[in-house]
């Protein structure tokens, strides 16, 4: 319809008509880009939102199994140290033959976690980590998933170390191979011993054996050290997320 006016009035030679139809057909276009633009905008903040909520979830589940880890590591590296003492002494004193025991059993292991937000290594991937407007929250996964990789190499570091220890640690005791090692609900069992027999005395007396209970303690110790910085790191991260930031 606006071809044909414009059509019409050149025609007659009504220029000033021709230049009305032009700048209704321009600000018509200028108008449809804008409300593309905006409806584009508008889209990508609810993506936005949804991201972040994603993110927001993923950190809560980070934080739980963060917290599991960190406990988990805390309290192996004080019944090695309770072994420890034990060892220097010579004896066990009344009570801690339970953390001996755990110590023996769970000395050399470590608990593996689920640190990484998935929904932010898709946006990574994807190269549509700008999509994040809060760029202290972007720089804080940023620095967190640079954290994580230097962590992952002191953890290989960690256990390679504990390897070096293991023959003078686990050849000093027993296993109860019939034990159930976990309950139900895949959680650690406490109830049944899960350390067949061990030689308390002959252990007090074995110097290898006693080296390797120390690095255990020391390599624990390190690897609790990491844990809560990553577990601090998390902290940042659910606090920028919360919008509690000072």
């Amino acid at each position: 319809m606006i071809l044909r006016r414009v059509t019409e009035h050149v025609k007659a030679q009504n220029w000033f008509a021709v230049g009305i139809d032009f700048f209704i057909v321009i600000v018509g276009v200028f108008i449809g880009i804008q409300v593309a633009n905006w409806n584009a905008t508008r889209l990508e903040r609810l993506e936005e939102s949804a991201i972040v909520e994603r993110i927001r979830n993923d950190f809560a589940r980070i934080k739980e199994d963060s917290e599991r880890s960190l406990a988990f590591h805390a309290g192996i590296t004080e019944d090695l140290k309770t072994l420890v003492k034990a060892l220097r002494s010579g004896a066990v004193d009344v009570g801690d033959e339970e953390a001996i025991e755990r110590a023996l059993l769970l000395g050399i292991t470590f608990q593996t976690s689920a640190d990484h937000s998935g929904t932010f290594t898709e946006l990574l991937s994807s190269g549509r980590a700008n999509i994040l407007r809060d760029k202290e929250l972007l720089n804080e996964l940023v620095s967190y998933e640079d954290f994580l990789r230097r962590f992952f190499v002191a953890q290989g570091y960690y256990v390679d170390m504990t390897m070096t220890v293991m023959v003078p640690y686990t050849s000093a005791f027993q296993y109860a191979i019939d034990a159930s090692v976990f309950t139900d609900d895949l959680q650690l069992n406490t109830e049944d011993p899960m350390i067949a027999d061990y030689d308390f005395a002959a252990m007090a007396a074995d110097p290898a054996f006693q080296h390797a209970a120390e690095q255990l303690v020391f390599i624990q110790s390190l690897y609790s050290m990491w844990r809560r910085r990553i577990d601090q790191r998390i902290e940042s991260i659910q606090l920028q997320l919360s919008g509690d930031t000072p």
